[in-house]
């Protein structure tokens, strides 16, 4: 059974990769796809980047609580009115808090996709009709963070394997950012300051590593900032003596051109750790079960203290070959939403 019109809302980055084949696989199956972005990080340029039709709606609400709730109706009242008129099937988002309000709201069936355990399981309890969450986060781990196990649904693998199933190297990244060969290309997502999950630890972490870093005659650095706070904090401190991406560019290309690869945590430091970078957390908040288990795979390493900087191994990589081969996910995921469909109509008043 296909499910004639989808509505996918991206309110964030990552979100636009994960989506992609998703998308893509529905497209193949007959489903009308109906996608709105807010205008947040790198989404709006990713999605051009990509080619990906969207409409726009939104913006993010900014460092404070207060602001971030005010948006938050706003936002979904700028949706309300998008969407209503429409005939959706089916909502499907990753945390996207908005959507599940408009959809409820709409009596539209929702799927929320999720892999942070730690955050607004009372919300996403009460609005969403579905959770879909990684096979590996144990049920115990769900229960302690609040989330009704009765609306988790599991998928196998993690979502970073959606799309990285289909990552081919490109080789000349490094030469069209102007790095050198011998140079140790260390590429740093810093700590999202405005995020929910921000924690003050990883800021100073991240501006200690970096003053190490550059002690070191042979690393360049390229920062991939979130937003202006982000970039303005490393900014402040270190000025030209680091570089910021300046251009849209494929994360797991860049990814994969480093030498080392750092994070304030989230997405990129999945995707690194997944395709066999050296990689590191300097997030400070609550760990995600996804990553304490990449981190008992020996994948990724947590930074979680100033002494624990001088561990990073400043050297360049010894393999370039592209090896690894990932799971078809992305069917695997739409059978899973198809099979729960009928029940999900009925769970809907």
């Amino acid at each position: 059974m296909n499910i004639k019109t989808i509505w996918i809302d991206l309110d964030n980055s990552p979100h636009v990769l994960i989506f992609r084949p998703i998308i893509s696989e529905l497209q193949k199956r007959g489903s009308t796809v109906i996608v709105t972005a807010r205008d947040f990080a790198q989404t709006i340029q990713l999605l051009e980047f990509y080619g990906l039709p969207f409409e726009k709606i939104g913006r993010h609400g900014g460092k404070y609580k207060s602001l971030k709730v005010l948006n938050l109706l706003i936002r979904s009242i700028q949706l309300y009115f998008h969407i209503r008129k429409r005939s959706i099937d089916l909502a499907i988002s990753h945390g996207s808090r908005t959507q599940l309000l408009v959809a409820s709201l709409l009596r539209i069936p929702s799927v929320l996709m999720l892999d942070y355990e730690y955050t607004e399981s009372r919300i996403f309890n009460f609005f969403a009709t579905l959770i879909l969450m990684p096979a590996v986060i144990p049920d115990e781990r769900l229960k302690s963070a609040g989330f009704n196990l009765r609306k988790v649904i599991r998928y196998n693998g993690l979502k970073e394997e959606l799309y990285l199933r289909d990552f081919i190297p490109t080789l000349n990244i490094r030469s069209s950012l102007g790095v050198s060969t011998d140079k140790i290309l260390v590429v740093l997502r810093p700590p999202g300051i405005v995020g929910n999950y921000h924690d003050n630890r990883s800021e100073i972490l991240t501006v200690r590593l970096i003053h190490h870093l550059l002690l070191n005659n042979h690393v360049e650095i390229i920062v991939v900032a979130r937003t202006k706070e982000d970039k303005s904090l490393i900014e402040n401190y270190f000025g030209k003596k680091v570089r910021f991406l300046s251009r849209t560019i494929d994360g797991p290309q860049l990814i994969w051109a480093a030498d080392i690869f750092i994070s304030g945590g989230g997405t990129m430091n999945r995707e690194a750790a997944l395709l066999g970078i050296p990689a590191f957390s300097v997030f400070t908040g609550k760990r995600p079960y996804v990553d304490e288990y990449l981190v008992s795979q020996h994948k990724l390493i947590f930074i979680d203290s100033v002494e624990n900087i001088k561990n990073i191994p400043i050297v360049k990589r010894n393999k370039y070959e592209h090896k690894i081969n990932f799971r078809n996910l992305a069917p695997e995921i739409i059978d899973i939403i198809n099979i729960h469909y009928i029940s999900l109509k009925k769970q809907t008043p």
